[in-house]
């Protein structure tokens, strides 16, 4: 199950969904456990939008490693630290006895999204023409 808001630009009409949790799309990850006996023996099956790069880092981080496992997958929001815009991306933690490997992302500004927090939606504002956002309508989803 998963929860999310929809927010609205009474100014513009500009309308964002963040979306948080793990639903069904992603169960299988919080189990994976991999065993890479080669380079290229590792292939991550990630469904929706999710950035190239952050796929190939984290088959290198597995394929290096002797046993990784997902630790952690679900559906976060993230604002970006420079315009403020604010979108939902996929967190995920990989651990090994390498270490831990958790994606990077970046706004199209070039500056990184961080974990958008319970007070950073009081204070939101429409990434397209700056007004302030009101209250959010609430969401369930699976």
């Amino acid at each position: 199950m998963g929860s999310g808001k929809i927010f609205e630009c009474p100014e513009c009409g500009n309308r964002v969904e963040l979306y948080e949790g793990i639903g069904m799309m992603w169960s299988h990850f919080d189990t994976s456990m991999f065993y890479p006996a080669k380079k290229g023996s590792c292939e991550l099956n990630f469904y929706g939008e999710i950035n190239k790069k952050i796929i190939k880092e984290a088959q290198k981080f597995i394929e290096e490693s002797e046993i990784a496992r997902v630790a952690d997958a679900y559906l976060q929001p993230y604002i970006c630290e420079k315009c403020g815009k604010f979108t939902t991306k996929l967190y995920f933690r990989i651990e090994s006895e390498k270490g831990t490997y958790r994606p990077k992302y970046f706004c199209r500004c070039g500056c990184k999204y961080r974990r958008l927090t319970k007070k950073d939606e009081k204070h939101l504002h429409c990434a397209e023409c700056g007004c302030e956002l009101p209250v959010p309508k609430e969401l369930c989803w699976d």
